[in-house]
């Protein structure tokens, strides 16, 4: 029912995968009513820039997301680890212009978090409850949201390719199923078109250390997949971090198929536009028992 913010100052370090410069983040805590903010200190000014999707300049092979003209690339797994997590407030400072993109999934940056622990603050969240379906479409690709009691994904992906295929998966997002079941999902990419990529001078960063590489009817990466179905739940680990920039905890059932980050952008902005569509309200004590899915993020959490 309250809004949280970590207990202690959490480092990240590594190599931006589209830079392939190293990059570091330090995720601080944050009042009630902060949200995300991703702080750059410069020679001359600080700037603040909101996580936002209406900030969101860039969703080539990432998400990127701007203010005065100071970019921070990358941003969805960070975010989708401080959403899975049920972490409303922090202020993340950043060096350079991209975060790390580890082992190309979020969870070290879940343990990280988990280490420092969770701390509840004095105000209520605000959730945004779905009362009516809101979709967008490009091509074949969609993503829709209906009511829910809970924050639900299923997602599908169909690649061309027959080592990949078609995949689709279902998760309740709660802060277990998160860290259990997504969090260790990586980023994945196919072998000809990353070559392709350093032809052109991008995903400087990128290596099988930090993304699953398909190459025809296999994975090159020593030890193979994490799940049997590793790349739709990395699909559904983007899409969390990409929609959490709406600011709010959802009560809806997010239904995608093929969709990517400029779709999972364009159908957050569109869900804050969609104002006729949900209702923002605060959970009292016995909403719970009403059927409410208001899961604890921590059990180890101070309050």
């Amino acid at each position: 029912m309250y809004q949280t913010t970590i207990t202690r100052k959490v480092d990240i370090s590594g190599v931006g995968l589209h830079s392939g410069l190293d990059a570091h983040v330090t995720i601080y805590p944050a009042y009630q009513d902060t949200g995300i903010i991703f702080k750059k200190n410069l020679k001359n000014k600080v700037v603040n820039i909101k996580a936002n999707p209406f900030n969101v300049v860039s969703t080539h092979l990432s998400t990127t997301i701007n203010s005065e003209g100071y970019n921070v690339g990358t941003v969805e797994h960070l975010m989708s680890a401080l959403y899975g997590l049920g972490i409303d407030n922090a202020i993340i400072e950043i060096d350079g212009n991209e975060i790390p993109i580890l082992d190309g999934s979020s969870f070290n940056i879940v343990e990280q978090i988990q280490n420092a622990e969770i701390k509840y603050l004095s105000k209520k969240r605000k959730y945004l409850k779905i009362n009516k379906k809101i979709r967008v479409e490009k091509g074949d690709k969609w993503i829709e949201i209906i009511p829910s009691r809970f924050f639900k994904v299923t997602f599908q992906i169909d690649f061309d390719n027959k080592y990949v295929k078609t995949q689709k998966a279902f998760f309740n997002i709660t802060p277990d199923n998160y860290t259990n079941h997504i969090a260790k999902a990586r980023t994945f990419g196919f072998k000809e078109d990353i070559e392709n990529l350093w032809k052109m001078g991008l995903a400087k960063g990128g290596s099988i250390e930090n993304a699953l590489v398909v190459d025809g009817d296999r994975v090159i990466n020593p030890g193979g997949l994490r799940y049997d179905d590793e790349f739709v739940r990395h699909k559904i680990l983007d899409l969390v971090g990409d929609i959490s920039l709406v600011g709010y905890r959802l009560f809806g059932h997010i239904r995608a198929y093929k969709a990517g980050h400029e779709l999972n952008n364009h159908f957050a902005r569109t869900l804050l536009e969609s104002d006729k569509c949900y209702t923002l309200l605060e959970i009292e004590a016995g909403d719970k028992e009403k059927g409410f899915d208001v899961s604890v993020p921590n059990p180890q959490a101070t309050i």
